[in-house]
């Protein structure tokens, strides 16, 4: 077998193998889902609360979360038992999740529900939840859209630095409890 031959067998062995492990991955997501993530992505807000500005979710979320960058995915909306005997039994609702990390670490989700997963996205996009959790891990659910934007421009809580001493008490000695006064 000629150099020339060899170079062309493993070429071939090459691109074949290639082809192989492309066709094996799994979709990142499927038509259906990607179609639901555009539906919610352009789904007026204004349609969704009345006194929001005829401008789409995504425009939306951008510009009220300063450009920070929006993690688009489908979701079972947090309605999952985590057992899988009674999970696969039922037809859970979709959603459609759209995440923030802002820049001060606080995080917004948003939750439109678009369907069920056995159905299929169906009917009006809906908006479902929204939360805010800040940096204590504490989450804010907010009732309406519209409540989102003076909640992002509120100043976070200011965090004590130091606690003033107890009144009746003495400082506290390093790793001691505190000693009362007499």
């Amino acid at each position: 077998m000629s150099n020339r031959n060899m170079w062309r067998t493993i070429l071939n062995l090459w691109f074949l193998l290639l082809t192989l492990g492309l066709w094996a991955q799994p979709p990142s997501s499927n038509k259906g889902e990607k179609a639901a993530i555009q539906r919610v992505k352009s789904r007026l807000v204004s349609s969704v609360d009345g006194s929001l500005p005829k401008v789409s979710l995504e425009f939306f979320l951008m510009s009220e979360g300063a450009d920070a960058p929006i993690k688009w995915e489908v979701n079972d909306c947090g309605e999952q038992t985590g057992d899988p005997a009674i999970d696969r039994e039922r037809d859970s609702s979709m959603c459609v999740e759209a995440h923030m990390e802002l820049k001060d670490r606080r995080t917004v989700t948003v939750l439109v529900s678009v369907g069920t997963f056995k159905r299929g996205p169906f009917g009006v996009p809906e908006l479902f939840s929204v939360t805010i959790t800040d940096l204590g891990g504490i989450n804010r659910t907010l009732h309406h859209l519209s409540d989102l934007p003076m909640e992002l421009h509120r100043p976070p809580p200011r965090l004590p630095r130091d606690l003033p001493t107890p009144v009746g008490t003495v400082a506290t000695p390093i790793g001691g409890e505190s000693i009362p006064a007499e």
